[in-house]
């Protein structure tokens, strides 16, 4: 997600007793978290050799799509991914959890939980140097509702998360495109998605309704996970910053409606209508904020059409996506031409595309270059805060041929502020990283990034990021 500070402000850099005490703060528990994460990673194998799966106890294939690569790890899950079947013994710490899954499964219950940290710093540039750690605990539980109901097709899904750490870009940079996609809050406990899902046509068409985040259908690629900023990961950033409603989850969700529809095996089209209250998008209340009216009018409508390129279970081309989208809120907004007055209306369109280009491998081999590109504009520059952004980059999978599983990613995004918003032009954000594989449920990702003219504002220095991220998969 991304956070907008476009005020004309270069505060003092911290000194260097407070710089070293911050980074005593917190280097200590970052570096335990990885060494015991690494030590997991050697010793639970060995202790759960012997545990069965909890759907058989003979090996099974789990196909993996290009957009569900990950289904027992609900951080940024697809909305379409939910409930995916995964191999509870090689992509989650702790298996089967003595049996815990397979019990859950004779009821059609799939629980799925994931802890991402993210530890990052600004040795030079921005407002003033500092370091923070961000992290998010996510569980989300898919109730299959054909045993109980005898409702075929019919799912409850619920979502929970913990939110923990401070925001960098925001206390020490000063930019809008947020260095820590992980921060969500400090010390919060939240209720996230809560929804009633039923698929027709033997899964070809889905529908949604209850509490619901846009972000995680909407405007976003699988490719978008591989990196730590928030202006990239889940979607283009400015979409959020010009209508806090256009939300993932976490940290905020919104009573809606939604549908996705594979027309055919290229071919799929979303559509959703959302609520439009603010406090709710942004995560208040701890989740439970239920009301539809807090100051807000109107609704949220978003609708999308992707071709799936090569994507089909036994295609063996080069995989790819491409989206075309756009989304209109009838809510009021704050005017940027005029601070005191109001504005009804506010609508954005966005292309984005992933293309594999180059295969290391056989068929069906995820090792290659994959390269996206993707653009939003937002054409009414009085009520959007940056009317038009652009971004692009590139992911090489098994760039070592003995880590087969690692992931070294490259992106750059850039956003043009509004003319209404004096002394500002446009802000970039450059993302290097490399994701290392420990196994299939602990990835460590090594990144730097660098920040040109925080928040558009030219008295705020270029800022330097330096960090990483651990990721867990329970």
């Amino acid at each position: 997600m991304s956070t907008l500070g476009t005020e004309n402000i270069c505060c003092k850099e911290p000194g260097r007793e407070t710089l070293n005490r911050g980074h005593r703060g917190w280097l200590t528990p970052a570096v335990a978290i990885i060494v015991l994460a690494i030590a997991l990673s050697k010793a639970v194998p060995a202790v759960a050799q012997d545990e069965a799966s909890p759907a058989q106890d003979q090996e099974v294939f789990y196909y993996h799509s290009l957009r569900c690569p990950t289904p027992a790890n609900p951080a940024n899950l697809p909305f379409e991914c939910v409930g995916a079947p995964f191999d509870t013994i090689k992509e989650t710490l702790f298996k089967n959890w003595a049996s815990y899954r397979t019990e859950l499964a004779k009821l059609g219950i799939t629980a799925i939980h994931s802890y991402t940290a993210q530890f990052m710093g600004n040795p030079s540039g921005g407002r003033g140097r500092g370091f923070t750690y961000a992290g998010t605990l996510q569980d989300l539980v898919s109730w299959d509702l054909h045993k109980f109901l005898g409702i075929p097709g019919l799912s409850f899904n619920i979502e929970a998360s913990y939110a923990s750490g401070r925001n960098l870009s925001e206390e020490h940079i000063g930019n809008v495109f947020t260095v820590q996609s992980a921060f969500n809050g400090t010390g919060n406990v939240n209720l996230q998605q809560m929804y009633l899902r039923q698929q027709f046509f033997d899964g070809a068409l889905t529908v949604a309704l209850g509490r619901l985040a846009p972000g995680n259908l909407f405007a976003t690629l699988p490719v978008l996970n591989n990196y730590i900023n928030g202006g990239i990961n889940p979607f283009p950033g400015s979409l959020n910053i010009n209508d806090s409603t256009f939300t993932a989850s976490p940290p905020g969700v919104e009573w809606g409606a939604q549908a996705i529809y594979n027309l055919t095996s290229t071919i799929q089209v979303a559509a959703g209508v959302y609520n439009t209250n603010p406090s709710a998008a942004a995560g208040k209340d701890n989740g439970t904020n239920f009301a539809f009216q807090q100051g807000n009018t109107g609704v949220l409508a978003i609708a999308q059409v992707s071709y799936l390129y090569n994507q089909a279970k036994g295609d063996v081309g080069l995989p790819g996506e491409y989206t075309l989208g756009g989304s209109y809120d009838s809510n009021t907004f704050s005017s940027l031409r005029s601070p005191a007055g109001a504005e009804r209306g506010s609508y954005s369109l966005y292309a984005l595309f992933q293309q594999m280009v180059y295969r290391n491998g056989k068929p069906g081999s995820r090792k290659g270059l994959t390269v996206w590109g993707e653009a939003a504009i937002s054409p009414r520059p009085s009520v959007s805060s940056i009317p038009y952004f652009l971004g692009g980059g590139l992911s090489y999978q098994g760039v070592i041929p003995s880590r087969e599983e690692d992931v070294a990613s490259l992106g750059v995004i850039y956003g043009s502020f509004s003319g209404y918003i004096p002394h500002t032009s446009g802000e970039t954000a450059i993302e290097a990283n490399y994701r290392i594989a420990v196994t299939p449920w602990l990835s460590i990702m090594p990144d730097v990034q660098y920040i040109v003219k925080p928040s558009g504002n030219s008295n705020i220095q270029n800022a330097v990021v330096l960090g990483a991220q651990l990721e867990v998969t329970f």
